[in-house]
């Protein structure tokens, strides 16, 4: 009977709610991902920029508390905190940002140019589209390899 009783004290006395844990983390598993991904991106940027996490928070008016929440990848992300990310590290992450980029770009400079430097440049392999890229984004389009970082993520 005493092991009974031992065996008895091991056992909580409340309701388990693994299931109901395990349902929401289900449900919310998209908006973990994306928010690790813009995690990710952040991440990458601060690195980037040799910026700590407290220099972002001041940048973004925000605590330094709501930018670990951000780099953890846990936090479901405002509209406005999105945006603010998005203008203070000039990185993208809402599909806006690609197409306000993108809206200076128009047909008619393809139209405009040279189309002799246009054959010259897909013959050398480089795209009209890839050196509008290149002109709109500052930046050469290249694979992107995570780093590992110190942070945990969500799964």
């Amino acid at each position: 009977m005493r092991n009974k009783e031992k065996f008895n004290n091991l056992i909580s006395r409340e309701k388990a709610n693994s299931v109901s844990i395990n349902r929401d983390r289900i449900k919310n598993r998209a908006r973990l991902r994306e928010s690790q991904d813009i995690a990710l991106k952040v991440l990458s940027k601060l690195d980037e920029l040799n910026w700590s996490q407290r220099k972002l928070a001041s940048e973004l008016k925000v605590s330094p508390q709501q930018v670990s929440k951000i780099i953890k990848g846990k936090e479901n992300l405002t509209l406005e905190t999105v945006v603010k990310l998005q203008q203070v590290l000039d990185i993208p992450i809402l599909a806006s940002f690609y197409e306000n980029k993108i809206q200076a770009f128009s047909f008619d400079e393809f139209l405009k140019s040279d189309i002799s430097q246009q054959i010259e440049n897909i013959s050398s392999g480089i795209s009209f589209y890839k050196k509008e890229f290149i002109k709109g984004f500052n930046v050469e389009p290249k694979m992107v390899s995570v780093k590992e970082y110190r942070y945990q993520m969500a799964s």
